[in-house]
C-alpha cells in the first residue's frame, strides 16, 4: 500500500488542502528529549509558502496505558461526580496540556492552529477505552493514528499523543534558508480540586493553605440570580435559571489564576416539555452537560453575573443552575498548577 504522506499549512491530519494551497517541503528532525518526565519526538518540519508546520508526538508506555485504563474503565458504566473525570484526565498518560512557539533564524514564532490525535495500542480512545480499528480499515490516503505511527516508524507497542502546529513565516516569504530553529514547550495549568466549604453570608471567612502558604477567602457578596428567560434558546426544554453569585477576597494575594472558586454541585438537568401532537419524537436530554453556560462543577464562566466589582482584589464566581434555590452551596477551591517549568529544545 502506497504511504501518501502529504502536510498543509491550513491542514490537519486529512492529507488533503482545504484551500488549494500546496504541500510542505519536509525538513528532517529526528528529535528526541525528555521533558516533563515523559518521552517526546519531533520527526520533521514542513515548509509552506505561508509558514511551518511541526509535528510534535509525545510517547506513552504500553504498560501505563493499561494501568489506566484498568482503573477507570468504570467510568462509563457509573454516574462519577466531575471531579472523579477530571483526576482521570490527569492520569492519562496521553493526557498533556502545552503551548508550543518556535525560535526560527532568531525569530519567535507563535503558533497559529493546533490539531491533535491520540494513538493506543489496543484502543483508539484511551478515555473511553474503545476498541481500535482493524488495520484493514486504515485509510492512507487520510491518515489515521496508525498510519502516522507507521509513518515515522515509531513503536505501536507504544501510545502516542499526536500533535501538530502550524506557524506562520514573520516574513512575507518563505525563508531562503533556515540557519536555526528551536522549540519551546510550556505546560498549561492543571486543575487541582482543593477543600470544600460553605459560607452564609457576607463577612464570612473560609482559611485554606497552598503549598505552606495559608490563605483567607471572605464572603463579599452573595447574590440570588435568575437568568432571563431568553438565556437558552432551545424551546424543547425547560432549563434551570435561578443561581447564587458570589463575590469574595482571597489574602494574602494569590498568584494571577492561581486560585478559582466552583460550586460542588453540577447543574440540574433539563426537563422536556410534553411534545406537540404533530412532533411526538423530541429528542431527550441525557444529562446536565447542556445547561452548562454558567457555574457548577460543570465549569463556571459567569456570562450574566450583576455583581461584578472595579476593585481587582474582589473575585466573582457562581453556583450550579437550579431550578429552584438550594437549602445549602458547598464550594470548592481549585488550584491551577502548572507543576513544570516551560523547556526549549534545540531542533537544528
Amino acid at each position: 500500500m502506497k504511504d501518501v504522506w502529504k502536510v498543509y499549512f491550513n491542514g490537519s491530519f486529512g492529507g488533503k488542502s482545504p484551500d488549494g494551497s500546496h504541500p510542505g517541503q519536509v525538513l528532517k528532525l529526528n528529535q528526541k528529549f525528555r521533558f516533563a518526565g515523559r518521552d517526546w519526538y519531533v520527526p520533521a518540519a514542513y515548509l509552506t509558502a505561508k509558514g511551518l508546520v511541526l509535528d510534535i508526538l509525545m510517547r506513552a508506555d504500553k504498560a501505563a496505558l493499561e494501568d489506566f485504563c484498568k482503573k477507570w474503565e468504570h467510568l462509563e458504566d457509573e454516574d462519577v461526580p466531575n471531579d472523579v473525570f477530571e483526576q482521570a484526565e490527569r492520569e492519562n498518560p496521553l493526557a498533556f496540556e502545552f503551548s508550543p512557539q518556535i525560535e526560527l533564524n532568531g525569530q519567535t514564532l507563535p503558533f497559529s492552529q493546533g490539531h491533535g490525535l491520540s494513538y493506543h495500542p489496543l484502543f483508539q480512545n484511551a478515555a473511553a477505552c474503545e476498541p481500535a480499528l482493524d488495520e484493514d480499515e486504515i485509510d492512507f490516503d487520510t491518515p489515521t493514528e496508525r498510519a502516522i505511527i507507521d509513518h515515522y516508524g515509531l513503536n505501536p507497542e507504544d501510545g502516542w499523543a499526536i500533535h501538530r502546529y502550524s506557524f506562520p513565516w514573520k516574513t512575507k516569504r518563505r525563508p531562503k534558508s533556515i540557519s536555526s530553529l528551536a522549540l519551546t514547550l510550556t505546560p498549561q495549568p492543571v486543575r487541582v480540586p482543593g477543600a470544600e466549604f460553605e459560607v452564609q453570608k457576607p463577612g464570612d471567612i473560609f482559611t485554606f493553605s497552598h503549598n505552606g502558604i495559608p490563605y483567607t477567602l471572605t464572603a463579599q457578596n452573595l447574590e440570588p440570580q435568575t437568568l432571563p428567560k431568553n438565556a437558552f434558546s432551545d424551546a424543547r426544554f425547560d432549563f434551570p435559571n435561578r443561581f447564587t453569585a458570589m463575590t469574595y477576597t482571597v489574602s494574602p494575594a494569590p498568584p494571577k489564576n492561581l486560585i478559582s472558586v466552583e460550586d460542588c454541585t453540577q447543574n440540574d438537568p433539563p426537563v422536556e416539555r410534553e411534545a406537540p401532537k404533530d412532533y411526538p419524537f423530541m429528542p431527550e436530554a441525557q444529562n446536565a452537560a447542556v445547561v452548562c453556560i454558567i457555574g457548577g462543577a460543570d465549569g463556571p464562566t459567569a456570562l450574566f453575573v450583576t455583581a461584578k466589582s472595579e476593585d481587582k482584589a474582589v473575585l466573582t464566581t457562581c453556583s450550579a443552575l437550579h431550578f429552584a434555590p438550594p437549602e445549602k452551596i458547598t464550594w470548592r477551591i481549585v488550584f491551577h498548577e502548572t507543576p513544570f517549568a516551560p523547556e526549549t529544545f534545540p531542533l537544528l
